[in-house]
């Protein structure tokens, strides 16, 4: 309930028409949070995350619902992918990359969740009944500025954006925060505003739920003394 209660005013503190969307990785079927369905049908991980963001919706999606290969290998769904894709090489016959070894290179430093995962889990943030791994917020740039400028008020210092313009949702926005226990910023990849229609004044933030409170914090303060 608190953390409802905080996606609530965390909603209404960055001014966001659709909430921040809660994402889950589960080991087994045995892990999944309480009354929460099964995705109905097969999508990629991008637009799931849009599902529950525009449309509301909570669901979990095992790798059978997962459609686009590359999201479900970074987030551990998917456990043995294709040779091209795992290495990287994909990317370069696609036409992302000059060289086949620029690929690879690049393929090679994007974050992947290496422990096997049973499931995703995603809700709106408002309506999540579980404690999730990444909170993914798709926003403009000036409230990108503010969530940034919120996350450094206590502590200060610098903002590391890591991200490649591939596996921006799934990679950047899940994996990377899992994984590494820290916020990050993505600017989307040619899959994430193709099929999950991210819009060109459009970028992604996401950041582990031990942040949000002392984010509200700083938001709410901001407003006091900016307005």
């Amino acid at each position: 309930m608190e953390l409802m209660e905080l996606g609530k005013k965390f909603q209404e503190m960055v001014g966001l028409e659709y909430p921040a969307v809660a994402v889950k990785l589960v080991k087994s079927k045995e892990e999944l949070p309480e009354n929460i369905p099964e995705l109905e049908e097969s999508t990629r991980h991008c637009e799931m995350i849009q599902i529950a963001r525009m449309e509301g919706k909570k669901f979990y999606a095992p790798v059978e619902k997962h459609s686009c290969k590359g999201g479900a290998f970074a987030i551990g769904v998917l456990h043995d992918a294709p040779e091209p894709l795992k290495t990287g090489k994909l990317y370069h016959k696609l036409g992302n990359f000059e060289t086949e070894e620029g690929a690879v290179k690049t393929v090679g430093a994007i974050p992947k969740v290496e422990e096997p995962q049973y499931a995703g889990v995603y809700a709106p943030l408002n309506e999540a009944n579980f404690t999730p791994d990444s909170i993914v917020v798709i926003t403009t740039p000036k409230k990108g500025l503010r969530l940034v400028q919120a996350l450094l008020y206590v502590g200060g210092g610098r903002f590391q954006a890591d991200f490649a313009g591939i596996q921006s949702l799934c990679a950047d926005a899940v994996a990377a925060v899992k994984i590494r226990g820290v916020s990050n910023a993505t600017l989307g990849c040619n899959g994430s505003r193709k099929y999950a229609e991210i819009k060109d004044d459009q970028m992604v933030f996401a950041f582990p739920p031990s942040d949000l409170e002392h984010i509200i914090k700083a938001l709410e303060h901001f407003k006091e003394i900016w307005g």
